[in-house]
């Protein structure tokens, strides 16, 4: 309500000064802007219409919580700057975590890898290790029957006739002796083998 009278009482003014206006409609414009102010001083007039009609009275409450504002506005931004500084933070923790969880993931992954190549390796020990043992039980096998063969030949030997001996010896010496006489090639047979022995 004070705005619009004020912006009358200015308007007055303004008609008063403008350079067409003639001397009556001067003087009915200075009469309108005193009736207008009441006969309030201009200088009260131009900063209540400059703050928006708002009393003088008025303004010095509104400076006061203006400054009151202005302190809380300062406050909560220094707040915000906190609070923007420890989001900040948390979230290099959290990337820092990251990284870290990721490190252990690719180092957890590599021992994974690693320990399916020692499984491996250990299965192809093992069917090699098989492989050898059941080769060495072959071979254990024909050594044993290869001992017994000749366990059973050196048995058939030890019974054998002393007489077959000195029949083979015998034979032997008369080859001997017949390449060494010049009798023969040693080829021909003196003695039969077949002749028995007599003591």
């Amino acid at each position: 309500m004070e705005r619009n009278r004020w912006e009358t009482a200015i308007r007055c003014l303004e008609v008063a000064v403008h350079p067409n206006t003639s001397d009556d409609e001067v003087i009915a414009a200075v009469d309108g802007f005193r009736r207008t102010t009441e006969g309030l001083p201009l200088s009260q007039i131009c900063i209540e219409f400059a703050c928006g009609g708002v009393p003088l009275a008025d303004l010095a409450q509104i400076k006061d919580t203006l400054v009151r504002l202005n302190r809380d506005n300062l406050e909560l931004r220094r707040k915000l700057a906190v609070e923007e500084a420890a989001q900040a933070s948390a979230a290099q923790r959290l990337d820092d975590a990251y990284r870290r969880i990721h490190a252990l993931t690719q180092e957890a992954m590599a021992a994974q890898r690693l320990a399916q190549a020692v499984e491996q390796e250990f299965e192809d020990f093992r069917a090699a290790y098989a492989q050898a043992l059941d080769g060495m039980k072959q071979s254990n096998i024909d050594l044993r029957s290869a001992l017994d063969d000749t366990k059973r030949r050196a048995a058939a030997e030890a019974r054998r006739p002393f007489s077959a001996f000195l029949a083979e010896a015998r034979l032997a010496a008369s080859e001997a002796a017949a390449v060494n006489s010049g009798a023969g090639s040693g080829r021909l047979r003196l003695v039969e083998p077949t002749e028995p022995w007599t003591a």
